[in-house]
């Protein structure tokens, strides 16, 4: 932590990539799983050993069990938990990865929370998780109970659709894709009579639309508006003020309009128009991505009464925790002195270097950033990509000691069948080591990202149209590896694909063990991972 007054306490590291969390009471957590499918229980920091609901996913890239809510219905009785997740194509885990079966759909289920277990489940929403492009990106997943008591979901656009909701004029009509959706607990419509964007499902669900991918959104506890984080493709992370009719411009703009970021002269001219909607620039942007995932606001003073009502949001690429400050309308984010200190640039909320980004760190090291919440004691917890869920709280109330190591370092043992690899960063030819790598038939290549951003290893080089078929790492975030035996020799060229200038080469001699490669171990792959 950034702060002296302020430590970290470790309170499981037994989830297996754990994406949203939910609190049904003091030390009382619901986590979901993204490639188990599970709904795993925490009880005073202990993981119960049965889930409390264990349904099946498809889980490719970004596709899973995404994300929770809790809603307890006292006039009835009830806790509601809504869950949402890609539904697998034949009830089994994994087999859109390991078979290629196509899944269900991505689905929003409501249960009831009985006996430790969900029971009950009712289908609220059905969307498409096919992929124009084939890769199973860009499926969003938080859920947000509003102050109407109506819940929210934001979803991406799946993989590369193009339909008038992301802007295409002469696209498909909108899908149910890329935008925030609003329904209310049974799976009405909010305001049959008075729609936002138009009559007709799925016009009169969606909130907002124009948005490419997120991993985060919340309300500010003081005027109730709804906040976003939207991941840009190589360029221009956002932090985005979601009103109704909200228009977020993808795929036309990214980032500030008028900073072009994406290069193709676009602007309010170019968008779609359906009902109240009204584009928007961002409330903040990081030039260069940084995978931005979690937002929340601390609804508490218990870290310091300078804390609270701030917003807290989370990165993948580096496992950092930011922290932002409103201004007086908390209608836009404001970056004073307190934070600046000798840079001055960030007064334009916009991070086009990455020194600028220090001001605003909060905490480092969480290994990648899924979650973050309030706890019913007012503290916040963070849920990391590699397992592990976090507490921050203050030193005086902490039973770690301040600065005691709580992060297990990762180890790789290799032998004379493995050969190490480091991913270093972006420098064309030079950016994995050794390049190239030269080994036997048999023999098994691990790669470590030493670099502070994510990348991967994948087949090919851009734009081959089998790019990625022979092997493909998915996101491979800081100081974790993906292992790889090639057991054919011949030459395989890779590269990152969020950094495609990144590119590498395989050189395997004989002898002829097999037919094909394939995957010895890998650190599974993020759902929160790209810009």
């Amino acid at each position: 932590m950034n702060d002296d007054t302020l430590t970290v306490e470790k309170v499981t590291d037994n989830l297996d990539i754990p994406t949203s969390m939910a609190f049904l009471g003091p030390n009382d957590i619901l986590v979901t799983e993204k490639t188990t499918g599970k709904v795993m229980r925490i009880l005073d920091g202990l993981v119960m050993p049965q889930p409390v609901l264990d349904v099946p996913v498809a889980s490719l890239i970004e596709r899973g069990l995404l994300g929770i809510a809790v809603s307890k219905n006292i006039a009835e009785g009830k806790t509601y938990v809504f869950l949402y997740y890609t539904e697998s194509g034949d009830g089994i885990d994994e087999s859109d990865a390991n078979n290629l079966v196509d899944p269900l759909g991505n689905r929003l289920y409501r249960y009831e929370f009985v006996d430790s277990r969900l029971i009950n489940p009712v289908l609220l929403l059905d969307l498409t998780a096919i992929p124009p492009n084939t890769r199973g990106e860009h499926n969003g997943g938080k859920i947000r109970i509003g102050p109407d008591d109506n819940v929210y979901l934001i979803v991406g656009e799946v993989g590369g659709h193009r339909t008038q909701a992301q802007n295409v004029f002469d696209g498909p009509a909108p899908n149910g894709l890329g935008g925030v959706l609003r329904i209310s607990q049974d799976g009405g419509i909010v305001d049959p009579d008075n729609p936002i964007f138009g009559d007709g499902l799925p016009l009169n669900v969606y909130y907002a639309m124009g948005i490419r991918n997120s991993f985060g959104m919340d309300f500010d506890p003081l005027t109730g508006n709804l906040w976003d984080t939207e991941n840009g493709p190589d360029t221009g992370d956002e932090i985005n003020l979601v009103f109704p009719g909200f228009n977020s411009g993808w795929v036309q703009i990214q980032g500030y309009e008028d900073d072009d970021l994406l290069e193709n002269e676009a602007s309010e001219a170019n968008l779609t128009e359906f009902g109240n909607s009204e584009y928007a620039d961002p409330k903040f942007v990081w030039d260069t991505t940084i995978g931005i995932t979690a937002l929340k606001f601390l609804n508490s003073d218990k870290l310091g009464k300078e804390y609270q009502n701030n917003m807290f949001v989370g990165d993948i690429n580096n496992g950092l925790l930011y922290r932002f400050t409103l201004n007086e309308d908390r209608d836009n984010i404001f970056i004073n002195d307190t934070f600046v200190g000798d840079i001055d640039s960030l007064d334009d909320n916009e991070i086009n270097d990455p020194k600028e980004n220090q001001p605003i760190i909060f905490g480092q090291g969480f290994g990648g950033i899924t979650d973050i919440q309030v706890g019913p004691d007012g503290y916040l917890y963070v849920s990391s990509y590699s397992g592990s869920l976090y507490k921050i709280l203050p030193v005086s109330e902490s039973t770690t000691p301040k600065n005691q190591p709580n992060l297990t370092p990762q180890n790789t043992t290799l032998t004379n069948q493995t050969v190490s690899a480091v991913i270093l960063g972006i420098d064309g030819d030079d950016s994995y080591s050794p390049e190239p790598i030269e080994i036997r038939a048999g023999q098994t290549v691990t790669w470590h990202n030493g670099d502070t951003i994510s990348h991967t290893v994948t087949s090919g080089q851009d734009g081959d149209l089998d790019e990625g078929i022979l092997f493909d790492s998915d996101a491979i975030i800081p100081n974790q590896d993906y292992s790889l035996t090639f057991d054919t020799p011949g030459e395989f060229d890779y590269y990152c694909i969020y950094h495609p200038t990144m590119v590498g080469e395989v050189t395997v001699s004989g002898p002829d063990a097999s037919t094909s490669t394939s995957e010895d171990s890998t650190d599974e792959e993020s759902d929160e991972e790209d810009g």
